[in-house]
Formats: structure tokens, C-alpha cells, sequence
């Protein structure tokens, strides 16, 4: 039986919003969600998600995905893929 997983609140290893890999899987600490950095607007990110959902975070609230995170994100990438593909065209 695999340990149950424990929550981890992790500080920022950005310095600054530069430092924020572009195209790159990170994690909201305050929507707790895995998105795609977009681009850097100021010291914000934009970030995105698979439904089309972006927002904008200050770099100091996001740290890289964990490789769980990245599968996860992944996995959403891939059914909103497969549900686009099968939506009628409105």
C-alpha cells in the first residue's frame, strides 16, 4: 500500500518574472492548479489552461510542476482535445 500523499506548499524559486520558463508547465499556488506560462507582463505571468481559461499570477506565486503535476496537466490536455473533436460545430 502505497503512503498517502501529504501536501507541500512550496515558496518561489523564481527571482524574478523573468526566471519563469516560457511554455512551461507551473503550478498556481493560489488556484492550486498546474498551467502553462504563457508569457511575462511585467512581473505577472500570464498563464493558461487547457479549456482556454488564462489569467494573469505574480511570479512569486508559482513554482516549477512536479512531474504528478505535468501528468495531470497533460491528462486535461488530452480530454478537452478528445471532447473538441467530437463538440458540434456551433
Amino acid at each position: 500500500m502505497a503512503a498517502p500523499q501529504r501536501e507541500t506548499t512550496y515558496a518561489s524559486v523564481f527571482y524574478k518574472a523573468e526566471d519563469v520558463p516560457i511554455r512551461s508547465v507551473v503550478f498556481d499556488q493560489d488556484f492550486s492548479v498546474p498551467a502553462v506560462a504563457i508569457a511575462v507582463q511585467g512581473s505577472h505571468i500570464l498563464l493558461g489552461r487547457p479549456s482556454g481559461w488564462r489569467w494573469r499570477r505574480k511570479y512569486v506565486r508559482l513554482r516549477p510542476a512536479t512531474d504528478h503535476e505535468k501528468r495531470q496537466f497533460a491528462a486535461i490536455q488530452k480530454l478537452h482535445k478528445q471532447a473538441s473533436a467530437h463538440a458540434e460545430p456551433r
